[in-house]
């Protein structure tokens, strides 16, 4: 693991099951849980960071924010929405010099950010040589 590397994140949510079906629907998240629990582990797909949906504390407008890779923005807009979550700040995707991004609202107002890097790609979309 490197210095610097995002190894857990815990979401704040009211919900559990709902909180699940919303994360596994728009990232394909996987959950191992105990019907009893407050918190229940996730895994992502690629093997990026884990981390927990938790009831131990409310959810927060404006706690954690994270930034999940996707290969469709708009794609993943609508699988939110479709989910129950929604958009936040503007009704489209923001592009800057190193990808496309929108900030999203999960079921519990928890904000977070799909982001669909183009560092390292020409402006074809096809990968830059190591050349300059």
């Amino acid at each position: 693991m490197r210095t610097g590397s995002i190894t857990f994140v815990e979401i704040p949510v009211r919900d559990l099951n709902h909180a699940a079906d919303f994360y596994a629907g728009v990232f394909g998240w996987s959950f191992e849980h105990d019907d009893v629990a407050t918190s229940w582990f996730f895994t992502t797909p690629g093997g990026g960071p884990m981390g927990a949906i938790t009831t131990d504390r409310p959810a927060a407008r404006d706690g954690l924010r994270i930034a999940v890779a996707v290969d469709d923005v708009s794609a993943a807009t609508r699988r939110a929405i479709a989910l129950g979550g929604g958009t936040a700040e503007t009704d489209r995707s923001l592009s800057s010099d190193v990808g496309e991004f929108r900030l999203l609202i999960d079921p519990d107002g928890n904000r977070f950010v799909v982001f669909h890097g183009t560092l390292g790609r020409s402006d074809t979309g096809q990968p830059r040589s190591g050349t300059r």
